[in-house]
């Protein structure tokens, strides 16, 4: 156990950098837009390029990577983020912004996939949830620390030091996995073609979807998280770092709850984050500048956007249990096109009807995400259809489904 929480430990910290990198941007966008002479919708683009290139590289990279022992495929991937955000700040261009995020976003579902793989076979079945809500605590750390304080530095001494800060702690990520995380053997996985096969399972495509629709949901606003508390509410970068701290805190609420519930079925738990989002975010734009009313919203929302990286990724990785790495790229390469499409989507709302009406825009998506939660809860709710289709019932344990499912993958 004791190595067990070590290596959590270390992910944990490793996923918090590599989060950080790619999420740094939606705190600096006003300034970067600025500095760079660009647009807020074109500076906004910097998430899309770097999340197109997660769902479109990740998957063929990480099935190729699933075949090598995880410490140097994580190594490497790490040295990825560091050198990239030395480069851009070294060569301060949009350009070569660009093509920084499309490099280290093929990394980031690389990094993740395998990572969270290693740790969820090192827990074992009965533990895997836990185990990955602990790792998506480096997500969260992230949100509470990292980025905040990116964003304050930035404010006192440019965008490019926050970037240098991310590389230093990449690189120190980098030695730490290189010295520490565990050597483990290749995980006998069936061959690439195998493995390729969980996307021709109808199910496993919409747990794909349901995850790609949340995520759209999820981006829309908080792409612009930074312009509309600037814009709409009125603060500076200093309160700007601090209403982030708070967002984050507020997903830490999230994880604990997605980590308990995510045992006694990830669909429902994460029909309930779109849910919260739907009633949540159009109040976020009703009250606009309103601090006092903003603030309970912004405590839901955060715990909704956090939740929803860890349901997504153990609903994945339980529906593709027979390819645990591979399917947990796949998912987030769904997430990641639902991140670009949301960054999109939410850049248009932006540019039509003003950052104040990002709220409307993540309420429809996230309705959609909660309509297609429902159909598959409808569908898992009849025993016949769900042995047909070869979902889970919800009323089996966590071990139980891993089982089952792997047990059926091995066979087919």
């Amino acid at each position: 156990m004791r190595s067990l929480n070590a290596t959590i430990a270390l992910l944990a910290f490793a996923v918090a950098v590599v989060v950080t990198t790619e999420f740094i941007v939606v705190g600096l966008l006003p300034m970067m837009a600025r500095d760079l002479g660009v647009s807020l919708l074109e500076a906004g683009r910097l998430v899309t390029w770097f999340a197109l290139s997660s769902a479109i590289l990740g998957p063929p990279l990480t099935i190729a990577a699933s075949k090598v022992e995880p410490r140097p495929v994580l190594v490497l991937a790490l040295l990825v983020f560091g050198l990239g955000n030395l480069v851009a700040t070294v060569i301060p261009s949009y350009p070569i912004l660009v093509a920084v995020r499309v490099v280290q976003g093929a990394a980031l579902p690389v990094f993740v996939s395998v990572g969270s793989a290693a740790v969820a076979r090192i827990a074992g079945p009965d533990q895997d949830g836990r185990a990955l809500a602990l790792v998506n605590v480096g997500v969260i750390a992230g949100a509470v620390l990292a980025m905040p304080a990116g964003v304050f530095l930035a404010d006192h001494a440019g965008w490019s030091t926050s970037f240098v800060g991310l590389a230093m702690l990449a690189l120190t990520a980098a030695v730490s996995v290189g010295a520490a995380f565990p050597r483990l053997e290749r995980a006998g996985l069936p061959s690439i073609k195998a493995q390729a096969l969980i996307l021709a399972e109808p199910s496993f495509q919409v747990h794909l979807l349901l995850s790609a629709a949340l995520f759209t949901a999820m981006f829309v606003a908080y792409t612009y998280l930074a312009a509309f508390l600037e814009v709409v509410v009125g603060l500076d970068g200093r309160r700007i770092a601090l209403a982030l701290v708070g967002f984050g805190l507020a997903g830490l609420l999230g994880n604990w709850i997605a980590g308990r519930a995510v045992g006694q079925g990830p669909t429902v738990a994460t029909a309930g984050a779109a849910l919260a989002l739907v009633v949540v975010m159009p109040a976020v734009s009703l009250v606009g500048g309103n601090w006092s009313l903003l603030l309970p919203l912004l405590v839901v929302w955060g715990a909704a956007h956090a939740a929803a990286f860890v349901l997504c990724q153990v609903r994945v990785m339980r529906a593709g249990a027979s390819a645990p790495a591979f399917a947990a790229s796949l998912n987030i390469s769904a997430c990641n096109l639902g991140i670009a499409l949301g960054a999109a989507a939410g850049g248009g709302i932006v540019e039509r009807y003003g950052v104040e009406a990002i709220g409307f825009g993540s309420a429809i998506f996230a309705a959609c995400a909660l309509a297609v939660a429902g159909l598959m809860l409808m569908k898992a709710a009849r025993p016949s259809t769900t042995r047909s289709l070869g979902l889970p019932s919800f009323s089996e344990r966590p071990a139980e489904i891993y089982q089952a499912v792997t047990k059926r993958s091995h066979v087919s």
